[in-house]
């Protein structure tokens, strides 16, 4: 399948349906994005805009913004747990993403977004996630075009979670990235190419100053969700 009909597939998909999809994608972001706030408003008294202009404006004026050292270790670790929950919550949109385009059933926003947590799937989703950090943050430190090839290796883990799930099966903490590096052989350049034919959307969503990521990030998800399926050969996998 091309990359013109994966993204008429995607369009034909959410034909009626963008709704549901844009509110899938606009709650679980500013939940993310509140939580980011409360976190850094509780830690260091200020909040994330506050903090990037802060920052911004060290870096414009060649100047330090000074924490205290229990203040960086202790915003640090909280960072890092909520980075990987933060993950889970996205891959929870992902598995919803897929589970559409799979069987056209749109599930409830809020439940959607919480998917890696229900179900028995919080553990194995939690040291996936923990994991898929590790080994993408060890990559990137070596240097940055093998940080950029193992991402898009990794690139299907949700997905291929999801399935796992779907059918009946518990993985294992690496399962999922293994099965993602293992598919994704021969087919990361397709990846790459793909998200480079969103690059004009991208420049669209920041002249419009992020207003048209509301309909871009639907818009690109479900292109790559039948991607996805376009490898497994439109497969699923069923409950034994």
């Amino acid at each position: 399948m091309t990359r013109k009909e994966l993204k008429d597939n995607a369009k034909s998909q959410l034909r009626g349906n963008w709704g549901w999809a844009i509110a899938l994608f606009l709650v679980s972001a500013i939940f993310i994005y509140i939580v980011n706030d409360i976190i850094s408003y509780s830690i260091t008294g200020k909040d994330v805009i506050y903090r990037s202009v802060e920052s911004f404006g060290s870096i414009y004026n060649n100047t330090v913004v000074v924490e205290k050292p229990m203040t960086i270790q202790i915003s640090s670790l909280i960072s890092y747990v909520w980075g990987i929950l933060s993950t889970m919550i996205l891959w929870g949109v992902t598995y919803t993403i897929l589970k559409f385009r799979d069987d056209g059933s749109k599930e409830n926003v809020f439940k959607a977004m919480f998917s890696a947590f229900t179900n028995g799937r919080f553990e194995t989703s939690f040291l996936t996630s923990l994991l898929y950090g590790i080994f993408l943050t060890l990559w990137a430190c070596l240097l940055v075009i093998p940080g950029i090839v193992k991402a898009y290796a990794y690139a299907m883990t949700p997905y291929i979670l999801k399935d796992t799930y779907d059918a009946g099966n518990k993985p294992t903490a690496t399962e999922a990235i293994t099965k993602s590096r293992e598919l994704m052989k021969g087919h990361k350049a397709e990846l790459f190419v793909l998200d480079l034919s969103f690059i004009g959307w991208w420049l669209l969503g920041i002249i419009t100053l992020g207003i048209g990521f509301i309909w871009i990030t639907p818009y690109y998800r479900q292109t790559k969700a039948n991607f996805y399926r376009e490898l497994t050969n439109g497969k699923t996998f069923k409950k034994n």
